[in-house]
């Protein structure tokens, strides 16, 4: 289908966005602060990364936006009012000015202090950009070609200390430049953190790319160590709001105190704010219905005990994210690689994915259905007709069609074999034997009883058609640290064949870039490509909707993508059904960013 091409006016739709007002802003301090509120962590996830220039073995939801976000904000703040857009009320960049062709970005930045009482300047932007072109490939949202790549020139003027500069490469969209790329930056105390050793000076080491990978080196080390979380001097300087009064790595308890001095996210009304980590959600509702929770959720099994909760002075609100769920497939497995690189396999397992009855079954309702990359909800303009409506329904007819047109014999309940090797459009494919078994190893993470049905739901099904593929559990920081490409010489990577960290809590959120232009998911050499996955054509349709502001640069993308099943797309649920007390004020509306903002809450009658 032909998409409808309609432009987007970059900067006035941002704008537009920008001026819906927001229900989560700074407000004035409090005569005095009293209460602690506790907060419910996803099962089997907890905070274990404080640096803010962070790898994708730690990007996940948690290090991101519930610890780093709290003490570290980025320099655009994303989140207004309950949509993933930009709050430039709650952002220490100002609106950014272009000019020279639309190539070079000004940016002036608002005062604002780090909670030692130095300002923070341009130098500290200057500071996380060395670190950046020094060490891009250490850096999440790295993508080859885009920031740091894409720059010609900087400029941060000692002069202004208020004021720096970007020179792009070439024009783009400056709706792109802004949600995907500007997005990126998290100014980082350069007069604090700019050092190579504990005891060693600060100076400018940034200024020289080794100095600068040395400095990455030093910081990353210090925050592997997270037994000192509470008590490093290097993360007692924020200019977030909080700062880590306490850190139990066995457990991954967390407690934040307000930092001293006003933070540009607002200042804290209550004493304390509390993580709470959980091994299942069996544990999590256990401490919910006995009252140790000011903040929880309820998990998908116990959806119909929300009126219970009601009753005895809770609120029941749904937090979806702005993002979208899939199976990982390690394209670059020694193994089964081959495999997953044929098209058809992948259509096979697709049509095998029951996403209607997964949704209606097992999740009761909190879910919703993903056919591509793009989430459709919260609602947006970028969700194409392709992605309404599922280019793969179930089917066990059709998936077994698939694979014994491609030469496989259907084993049903068994394990199917290629007969036909080669590389015809009736074979097997490029690097299928004879004899190859349809066979694989799945690893899933625990600690969801829906998700667990979930998971051995799509096994079963897949055996339907002769898939047989063998399960596993683990930790979702354990699988999630190690689902990364093969690298041979080390066999890092080589082990897993299929992945699946989507337990409600974990699956994958639009950050640091919040137009959905998936090019860190699927783009050759991107940070967060962790299946390896390989497609120039790919490549050039992500290129496009960096340069365009089109809607059809972005259907053309998501349509090749939903098609063509770089990964395999399950439900997505919501990242919890939130439990809320009635006497915390100001926790809603949620954020689709997963920001949390206890700074702006009370503790009331």
């Amino acid at each position: 289908m032909k998409a409808h091409h309609r432009v987007l006016s970059a900067i006035g739709f941002a704008v537009l966005l920008a001026g819906c007002g927001s229900a989560i802003g700074a407000r004035p301090a409090p005569a005095a602060r009293s209460g602690v509120v506790t907060f419910a962590l996803p099962p089997g996830q907890t905070p274990s990364y404080v640096f803010p220039f962070m790898s994708g073995a730690y990007s996940n939801n948690i290090n991101i936006f519930q610890l780093d976000a709290l003490l570290y904000p980025p320099l655009y703040w994303f989140g207004s009012n309950g949509q993933p857009t930009i709050n430039y009320r709650l952002s220490l960049g100002q609106a950014p000015v272009f000019s020279n062709g639309g190539r070079t970005v000004t940016i002036t930045l608002r005062h604002r202090m780090w909670s030692d009482g130095t300002p923070v300047t341009n130098r500290d932007i200057e500071f996380w950009m060395r670190l950046l072109v020094a060490n891009p490939a250490d850096w999440l949202g790295y993508v080859p070609g885009a920031i740091p790549d894409n720059l010609v020139g900087m400029s941060f003027p000692a002069a202004h200390p208020y004021e720096f500069s970007l020179t792009f490469n070439q024009p783009y969209s400056h709706l792109w430049l802004l949600y995907n790329q500007l997005s990126q930056i998290i100014p980082m105390p350069q007069h604090a953190w700019d050092k190579t050793s504990v005891h060693g000076a600060v100076g400018s080491y940034d200024r020289t790319r080794a100095g600068a990978q040395a400095v990455y080196r030093f910081l990353n080390a210090q925050a592997r160590d997270e037994s000192t979380y509470a008590s490093n001097p290097l993360w007692k300087v924020v200019d977030g709001p909080w700062q880590v009064a306490a850190y139990n790595p066995a457990t991954g308890y967390t407690a934040f105190v307000p930092q001293p001095h006003a933070s540009a996210l607002g200042t804290a009304h209550i004493a304390r704010f509390e993580e709470i980590p959980f091994t299942s959600d069996t544990a999590e509702f256990d401490a919910l219905r006995a009252g140790e929770l000011d903040y929880g959720y309820l998990p998908a099994q116990d959806l119909g005990l929300a009126h219970t909760f009601v009753a005895q002075g809770y609120r029941v609100v749904p937090w979806v994210d702005w993002g979208f769920n899939s199976l990982f497939l390690n394209y670059t497995n020694p193994q089964v690689g081959a495999i997953f690189r044929q098209l058809y396999v992948r259509q096979a397992m697709q049509h095998l994915i029951d996403q209607p009855a997964i949704i209606r079954d097992i999740y009761h309702g909190a879910a919703f259905p993903t056919y591509g990359p793009v989430p459709v909800q919260p609602a947006s303009p970028y969700v194409s007709s392709v992605e309404r409506h599922n280019p793969y329904p179930y089917s066990v007819a059709a998936a077994t069609t698939l694979l014994r047109q491609h030469g496989w014999a259907i084993r049903p309940s068994g394990t199917d074999l290629c007969l036909r090797p080669g590389t015809g459009p009736t074979d097997c494919g490029a690097g299928i034997a004879r004899g190859t078994r349809l066979a694989f190893t799945m690893r899933a993470a625990n600690g969801s009883e829906p998700f667990d049905a979930e998971t051995q739901t799509m096994q079963s099904d897949w055996s339907l058609a002769g898939i047989h593929v063998a399960l596993t559990t683990a930790p979702p920081s354990e699988i999630g640290t190690s689902t990364i490409p093969c690298t041979p010489k080390t066999g890092a990577g080589c082990q897993w064949q299929i992945s699946d960290m989507g337990a409600p809590g974990s699956t994958p959120t639009y950050s640091p870039g919040y137009l959905p232009t998936g090019g860190v998911w699927f783009a050759s050499g991107g940070n967060n490509n962790i299946s390896g996955y390989d497609s120039p054509t790919m490549n050039r349709l992500v290129r496009a909707t960096h340069r365009e502001s089109s809607l059809s640069a972005f259907y053309a993308y998501e349509n090749y993508a939903a098609l063509q099943l770089p990964e395999l797309w399950q439900p997505s649920y919501y990242y919890q059904v939130s439990v809320i007390r009635d006497r915390l004020h100001g926790a809603v509306p949620q954020d689709p960013n997963l920001n949390l903002y206890p700074q702006n809450w009370t503790l009331g009658g």
